[in-house]
């Protein structure tokens, strides 16, 4: 014992016998409902307009002042939040750039669905590991969780721009780390929102593509997209999935998409893929699939919970399975890359040439 009472023994005893790691684990849903309820208040956006006294803020808000100084302070240290010496808030500029509703890097959608969906769902976790049953209302009985969503379109507009917010970092670098200037046209599948689409138009000026998505979801993309002045690049082709063939092009996409189904149905799509691909096109797909390669897989492990507690037969893959199942179709010069944090895309490329683009 008498090493800990030293100086170098007391550094080793606060290093590793310092239990503020795990208390800030357990407890990180206290930090995780001030952000959220940050961003559903609109506090990132009042002060992209303007930076505004504690008071100022109340007054906007309609807040209590017990509560209004702990948790402005709490934004402030959690970085979100910049607070000068007279004591007006500003964002920060990460805050400024991803959580003011008015700008089209706004990810808060995921923020917002989080809050009125996720937080209570995952509640339901202890449940899950015994019966692996999912939480999800939707996924009882005979209902399912998309039929059930689409039926509400205010609920699906905020889903919709839920997936955006994941979707709108990765949809760059898929825009800019793919090889688009081998093709003229895409289908994505279950678009969402838009944000795959959009990014891939914005960044390469030849292409075309088509959201092929089930109709509830078209005035929305519409609406995403004619904000972009795409409308003459990107159309909407209403459809499911499930039924029939799918539209064809040079690219086909899944993002987000097949982690949500069982391996059978998985490889169903992406045989329907193969047929619908000329030869030389390419499947492509992008979860947030666990890489064996990768040192830390925690969000990739965290979002298979969720989805698994959002339907029945999800899980998130990893990125060998994803590609075998590529092989297994007939897909081949199959290719793994890493896009941002727990996300990948994996593609490959059915045999024989493209035409020549006119």
């Amino acid at each position: 014992m008498r090493v800990f009472q030293s100086r170098i023994g007391g550094a080793v005893l606060r290093r590793f016998a310092d239990p503020q790691q795990i208390l800030e684990q357990g407890m990180a849903f206290w930090s995780s409902r001030v952000v959220l309820t940050a961003v559903e208040a609109g506090v990132f956006t009042e002060l992209a307009v303007s930076p505004l006294s504690e008071q100022e803020l109340m007054d906007r808000l309609g807040w209590h002042p017990r509560a209004t100084g702990p948790f402005l302070g709490a934004l402030v240290d959690m970085g979100l939040l910049r607070r000068n010496r007279a004591g007006v808030y500003t964002n920060s500029r990460q805050a400024a750039l991803f959580l003011d509703r008015a700008k089209p890097s706004y990810i808060g959608g995921l923020m917002e669905l989080s809050s009125t969906r996720l937080y209570d769902l995952w509640s339901g976790l202890g449940d899950l590991l015994r019966t692996g049953s999912p939480g999800a209302e939707e996924e009882h009985g005979e209902s399912e969780f998309f039929s059930s969503l689409y039926g509400d379109q205010a609920a699906l507009r905020n889903f919709l721009a839920g997936m955006t917010g994941i979707s709108t970092g990765e949809a760059m670098l898929i825009a800019k780390r793919f090889p688009w200037q081998r093709f003229r046209t895409f289908v994505d599948v279950g678009a969402a929102q838009g944000a795959l689409p959009v990014r891939v138009a914005l960044t390469h000026s030849h292409i075309r593509g088509v959201s092929y998505d089930l109709p509830a979801v078209g005035p929305i993309f519409e609406e995403y997209v004619e904000s972009f002045a795409l409308a003459d690049r990107i159309a909407f082709v209403a459809g499911d999935m499930n039924e029939g063939p799918l539209p064809s092009a040079n690219v086909i996409c899944f993002g987000h998409l097949l982690h949500g189904y069982s391996e059978t149905k998985r490889r169903e799509l992406i045989a329907k893929s193969y047929e619908a691909l000329p030869p030389g096109g390419v499947l492509l797909v992008y979860d947030a699939m666990t890489d064996p390669g990768r040192r830390n897989n925690l969000i990739s492990f965290l979002s298979s919970l969720n989805i698994m507690l959002e339907m029945r037969e999800g899980f998130e893959a990893t990125t060998t399975q994803c590609s075998g199942w590529l092989r297994d179709a007939g897909f081949v010069h199959i290719k793994k890359r890493h896009l941002i944090g727990p996300t990948s895309m994996v593609f490959g490329r059915k045999p024989g040439r493209l035409p020549a683009a006119r």
